[in-house]
């Protein structure tokens, strides 16, 4: 598939990052008021939520990490809390020189490899990992507090060139008021630029495919998040918000590396969003969720006004289902409406494709004028053996094995024949043995089917890690990793600045990565 040159425009570059940190059992942070948590920079402020908290990084899956000295939810007084997450590999990808010439060696290395894992594609697996550093604020009481969160997707001294896209510099920005204890139910008000995600794959995380089911939304405006107890042990949640951008690309702007091939074509983009749930105890979790994003700019074809507007719409459920030893299951299915989408910008992402260009580019196809839909569907389930065997004797500092399996599936209608009706699936399956509190092994296997329909589009990769910590719940990890990948004939690795060559991929990627959350 041909990458539109307004795309994201690098693996290496993306927003997130999506190694997997392997299969820590999800513990019902949703189910009730008093189970409410987040993970790094989240709060423990008795507010369960229908998605993921905004301070939450997307691709490990910690337990609620410590506050550093007084956490601002539990102090009656203004304080600090610091937390972060830092994941950076070390890679490269080998391949065989088609044609070595004198003073060539017959084996080539790239780093980052040249393989088909851009996140903003449904072939993302994260398999590879990549860079991801997150630095978390928090200022504030158990009443109010403000969150700043910095984040960027490179280290300036490791890198081969200076990209000022991948220090991205302040991610989110926003003031969190809590008003429980007036109100006497749990209700939370979030003002400022944050980020939403909803259908959440992972107990802390966005799954092992790094990609929030439903929809992930990037704006500046408000949410609110409550609960409603119905009696006993079931309550009901619910959270709405609605939101803009802080900018858009202006007339004229030039797409380049600068300003990440901006696409100057977009309008000013809204959107509203309402999520509603019930929760069980700490047993199930079930969520209702409509989002909407539109834009009616009269400056979005470049000041012309001759285009209609556009709008991207979704309608999802999913449930998790915590069953204790017997592992976290997660399963949720959604459709997306586009109506002349093309214009819509990135403040809504669908599958981690940012607005209506990119859902254009890798979905409904260049043919489409931005109109079609996509149902998408998928699941997660996440088992420890030795809680399965122990039950409630086992503390997690013992030998475990850990399983997760996972998959997801996009159908396609659009306008354009080559794009409808196309099915595209991936799946695979994950094991994990820690048998020393310093030590690990872990292996992965994933299939990619690009359309279902043609196995020359089909890849599959193989994963071997060494783990090693500091202890058996540590917070840190040095993982060594090699990945092997065998392709169709038809898959391609896309490269150049921005990516739109397409090359023969790498098959064998080895790595080094240092990740650390606190």
């Amino acid at each position: 598939m041909m990458m539109n040159p307004n795309r994201k425009h690098s693996t290496m570059h993306t927003v997130l990052s999506a190694t997997r940190r392997s299969g820590i059992i999800f513990l019902a942070v949703l189910a009730a008021p008093a189970m409410a948590s987040a993970a790094v920079g989240g709060a423990d402020d008795g507010v369960p939520r229908l998605g993921l908290d905004p301070g939450e990084p997307q691709s490990p899956s910690p337990p609620p990490a410590v506050p550093f000295g007084v956490h601002p939810a539990e102090s009656k007084e203004y304080v600090l809390d610091f937390h972060g997450y830092l994941l950076l590999p070390a890679y490269l990808g080998l391949h065989e020189r088609v044609d070595p010439q004198p003073g060539q060696s017959s084996e080539v290395l790239h780093s980052p490899p040249l393989v088909p894992q851009n996140l903003r594609d449904f072939q993302y697996t994260g398999v590879v990992p990549s860079p991801w550093l997150q630095l978390n604020f928090i200022y504030g009481n158990s009443t109010v507090s403000a969150t700043v969160i910095v984040a960027g997707t490179s280290a300036i001294d490791a890198a081969g060139y200076y990209d000022p896209v991948a220090q991205m510099g302040v991610n989110d920005a926003y003031l969190t008021v809590n008003v429980t204890k007036w109100l006497g139910i749990p209700l939370q008000v979030n003002v400022g630029a944050l980020t939403g995600r909803y259908g959440a794959m992972g107990g802390y995380d966005a799954g092992r495919y790094g990609t929030p089911l439903i929809a992930r939304t990037n704006t500046v405006g408000e949410t609110i998040t409550g609960s409603l107890k119905l009696g006993g042990d079931l309550f009901l949640m619910f959270e709405q918000g609605l939101g803009g951008q802080l900018g858009r690309p202006p007339i004229g702007l030039v797409p380049a590396g600068w300003n990440d091939f901006a696409n100057a074509n977009v309008g000013a983009t809204f959107v509203n969003h309402a999520h509603v749930g019930l929760a069980y105890a700490q047993l199930l979790r079930l969520g209702f969720h409509y989002l909407t994003a539109w834009t009616q700019d009269d400056l979005a074809d470049g000041g012309g006004g001759q285009i209609p507007d556009g709008r991207i719409t979704v309608l999802g459920a999913d449930v998790n289902l915590t069953a204790g030893r017997a592992g976290h299951l997660y399963f949720g299915a959604t459709h997306t409406w586009a109506t002349n989408a093309s214009t819509v910008s990135g403040a809504i992402e669908i599958l981690n494709a940012r607005g209506g260009p990119e859902l254009v580019a890798n979905y409904l196809g260049a043919q489409s004028n931005g109109n079609g839909s996509l149902t998408i569907f998928g699941g997660q389930y996440d088992l420890s053996l030795a809680r399965l065997v122990f039950g409630q004797w086992y503390t997690g500092n013992s030998p475990d094995v850990l399983i997760s399996l996972f998959g997801v599936g996009a159908k396609v209608s659009s306008q354009d024949p080559a794009q409808n009706g196309v099915l595209k699936l991936k799946g695979g399956v994950e094991a994990t043995y820690t048998f020393q509190s310093w030590m690990g092994v872990s292996e992965r296997f994933d299939h990619v089917r690009e359309d279902n329909s043609d196995s020359k589009q089909a890849f599959t990769s193989l994963s071997s890690r060494l783990l090693f910590h500091t202890g058996w719940r540590s917070r840190n990890e040095i993982a060594l990793q090699y990945v092997y990948f065998v392709y169709g004939s038809s898959v391609e690795a896309l490269t150049g600045y921005p990516p739109t060559t397409e090359v023969n991929p790498d098959r064998q990627v080895f790595s080094l990565t240092g990740t650390i959350w606190w």
